[in-house]
């Protein structure tokens, strides 16, 4: 049996639409010591998709989930939402990697480049390791535990900060209740809307979301656990 990490690889990268690799991405530079990050609106962005600040430079950042290579026309993007957003420094950053012509704009225009070597090595830098493991190697990693990291590494995923309050068994539906406190603005709709794309993510049959939850303030997730032949008998 496989488990899933809920941690970013470049093969998920691969899979995700444009708008989840946009704040994979977000993630993946907040893990690099960028800051002030925000994710512009989808429409109207000016070829922008990202703004982040590092070392006291603004960064304007065009995201490319692609399978092909990156033509000029990402980096003439970039290259004109920079005045728009006030930025010093523009970006483009893909799964791919670009053609000559796109280096070659990008290199007279002051723009950085970063391809799918880059990303490899900002997702290294994070911590990030295969997203697959054998069950026998977690062995020592109590399923309470596990659960929680996911749950808290999905929803970052989505832009979303989450910590876990409290984890309770719960015996006669043999589930895990995870009762998590979203950060200020969420609503309880975008937890719910994510409960199955949470647990496709996790491996789990399904992610039930219950609000009120037993702790004030928090919105629960219960998780069904498996169980092995000892523990039915």
């Amino acid at each position: 049996m496989i488990r899933h990490f809920g941690r970013l690889t470049l093969k998920k990268l691969d899979l995700m639409d444009g708008h989840e690799f946009e704040y994979a991405c977000a993630n993946i530079l907040k893990a690099n010591g960028f800051k002030d990050i925000e994710v512009t609106k989808g429409s109207g962005d000016f070829g922008v998709d990202i703004i982040a600040v590092k070392k006291h430079r603004r960064y304007a950042v065009q995201c490319k989930r692609y399978d092909k290579k990156l033509n000029n026309s990402a980096v003439q993007e970039v290259i004109g939402g920079l005045a728009y957003y006030g930025c010093e420094v523009g970006a483009v950053m893909t799964n791919s990697y670009f053609t000559a012509a796109a280096r070659k704009l990008a290199e007279v225009n002051n723009v950085e480049l970063w391809d799918r070597d880059k990303l490899e090595t900002m997702l290294r830098k994070r911590g990030i390791k295969d997203a697959s493991r054998k069950t026998d190697d977690m062995s020592d990693i109590p399923p309470e535990t596990y659960c929680a990291q996911t749950v808290e590494e999905f929803f970052a995923e989505q832009g979303i900060a989450v910590e876990t309050a409290a984890t309770e068994f719960l015996e006669d539906s043999c589930e895990l209740l995870i009762e998590i406190v979203p950060e200020t603005g969420v609503r309880i709709s975008d937890i719910r809307n994510l409960t199955q794309k949470l647990a496709n993510h996790g491996g789990w049959e399904y992610v039930t979301c219950v609000f009120p939850s037993h702790t004030p303030g928090t919105v629960g997730l219960e998780i069904p656990l498996e169980m092995d032949n000892s523990d039915k008998e």
